[in-house]
């Protein structure tokens, strides 16, 4: 039976597929006017027109666009996977100033959309590319191990397994993305030096994914074939397509010309050059970066920048990555004392972003008595991973990046605290094992809660969240006995009374494999409950 890992990417999508031993990269055909193209990547794009609702995805829509160019109605949505970030706080896309911050101005068009269907369209478009692509039988289920960036807020784990669920995948399980580029090194040195995982010694992999659009570092502890994810981080917009916008800025800087006076067209056939410029840096030997703006219509003379220059512009957006690579190996070295910096520690540099030089000189440099390797599959390395989780050969455990849970009153409803409810680097169930659950018994002060949830990096010494904050789902939870636990309310109708502390509450909570937290609201007293999940409004 055919199983596969997918790798959901920022830039692009890779599925591998295992069939009786074989490990295979998934190849897409789209047919064009030249011929029929065949791609080893599924661009993560969606071109959609407002005025009709019709929508096109992946080759499709890269390929749509790079003719046509958007109409008056099209709107062009190259990096879905960098707008899940908005998913809990109202499950549309960014838009305005937020759409423009994060590089994408087309999202403020999009208002519109729900990012759970756009999402769902886009997976089920895969999945249909993956059955054309004639490696897997049409009558198979579409067994699949799917992967999400370690520093993936919760809302976002909840939303990419629903929707690849609904898309027709049978998600069997999920893990996060450097631990499946841990798993492929180890399955790899396995593989070129003959050893049995059984003779290997325990050892520590730090991960350095940088890839399309987010930063993830992680630390996994590798003991025969179980993988124990140590400590993770992770910067959420960092990654290759900031690197595309910075080198296009310094061309557009010489060109004299402003980002706003380009069309839509034009801004995304120039980034396409610089992209495609900055991954002629890998091999070694390009000292300066061409472009030519007569190739696009532009009324300039073409120009080119020195390598060391464009390095020069982006190594102050490195150096917060590497930064965060160092907090996630001393935070793993405080939870298993043989973790060291030293050449007992690889450095694996995963991601297509990694392939720039400067990426490994700056790690070896901070890092310089550790063995840092650069992977030979910078782009199918994590769906390589994910497929061989999904041979069932080895078995592994994640933990939460981020401390989750929820605001609540003390002093009498004068202040406010941050109740963890599970701890940043709590160690979330195996697949099969029993959830993680964790229960919250108190008095109430109010005829209604106001459980508003969140995650976040770090605490401030007022005990309330301090970095990286993202809020969720906030759910209202009726105590007074009159009122049915699904009655709608809002923060309005909360008011303080002791008419109801006679009648404890207790809100129990849920972690799956997958990360996926739930929380069931209690009221023992009326012998009722409810399940909440706790990303959907």
């Amino acid at each position: 039976m055919a199983r596969l890992g997918i790798d959901f990417g920022t830039t692009n999508t890779v599925a591998v597929i295992h069939d009786r031993g074989v490990f295979s990269v998934v190849l897409h055909r789209a047919d064009t006017g030249a011929g029929t193209v065949v791609q080893d990547v599924f661009p993560s794009a969606i071109l959609i027109d407002r005025l009709s609702g019709e929508q096109w995805f992946g080759l499709e829509a890269d390929r749509l666009f790079g003719q046509r160019g958007p109409g008056p109605h099209h709107v062009f949505l190259p990096s879905l996977k960098r707008h899940l970030w908005g998913y809990a706080e109202g499950h549309s896309i960014a838009s305005g100033h937020e759409a423009r911050a994060r590089g994408c101005e087309a999202a403020a068009a999009l208002e519109q959309f729900d990012i759970a269907r756009l999402l769902t369209g886009f997976l089920q478009s895969l999945a249909d590319s993956i059955r054309a692509s004639g490696m897997i039988d049409p009558a198979e289920p579409l067994e699949t191990v799917i992967t999400w960036p370690a520093n993936a807020n919760g809302a976002q784990r909840y939303i990419t397994r629903k929707c690849f669920r609904e898309a027709g995948f049978d998600v069997r399980s999920t893990l996060n993305e450097p631990t499946a580029s841990a798993i492929e090194l180890a399955d790899c040195i396995t593989a070129g030096r003959g050893v049995r995982k059984d003779d290997r010694e325990p050892s520590a992999v730090a991960v350095f994914d940088l890839g399309g659009g987010t930063f993830d570092a992680s630390v996994v502890w590798i003991e025969g074939d179980e993988f124990e994810v140590l400590a993770s981080g992770g910067i959420e917009d960092l990654g290759g397509d900031d690197f595309d916008r910075t080198l296009l800025d310094m061309f557009l800087e010489r060109f004299k010309l402003s980002d706003e006076a380009l069309s839509p067209l034009t801004r995304h056939a120039l980034l396409r050059q610089a992209r495609s410029q900055k991954e002629t840096i890998a091999g070694g030997v390009v000292r300066s970066l061409f472009l030519n703006p007569l190739d696009f219509g532009l009324d300039c003379s073409p120009v080119s920048i020195p390598v060391d220059a464009y390095f020069e512009r982006i190594i102050p957006m490195l150096k917060p990555a590497i930064a965060t690579l160092r907090k996630v190996i001393l935070s793993a070295a405080a939870r298993e004392p043989r973790v060291r910096t030293g050449p007992e520690l690889t450095v694996y540099l995963v991601g297509g972003s990694a392939k720039l030089p400067l990426v490994a000189r700056m790690v070896s440099d901070a890092f310089p008595n550790c063995r840092v390797i650069l992977t030979d599959k910078p782009f199918t390395s994590v769906a390589m991973g994910a497929a061989i989780c999904a041979t069932d050969r080895v078995t592994y455990r994640d933990v939460f990046a981020r401390h989750f849970g929820l605001l609540r009153l003390k002093d009498n409803g004068q202040s406010e605290v941050f109740d963890i409810i599970f701890p940043a680097g709590t160690p979330i169930p195996r697949r099969g094992e029993s959830p993680l659950e964790r229960c919250a018994w108190y008095h109430p002060r109010h005829n209604i809660g106001h459980l508003r949830y969140l995650e976040c990096t770090s605490v401030g010494v007022n005990g309330l969240p301090d970095g990286n904050v993202r809020h969720w789902s906030d759910v209202f939870f009726p105590y007074d006995p009159v009122l049915p636990m699904d009655h709608r309310v809002s923060a309005e109708d909360v008011v303080p009374t002791d008419r109801f502390a006679d009648m404890p509450a207790c809100e129990v909570y849920r972690c799956d494999s997958d990360g996926v937290i739930t929380v069931e609201l209690r009221r023992p007293t009326r012998n009722d409950s409810r399940v909440h999940e706790i990303y959907r409004d």
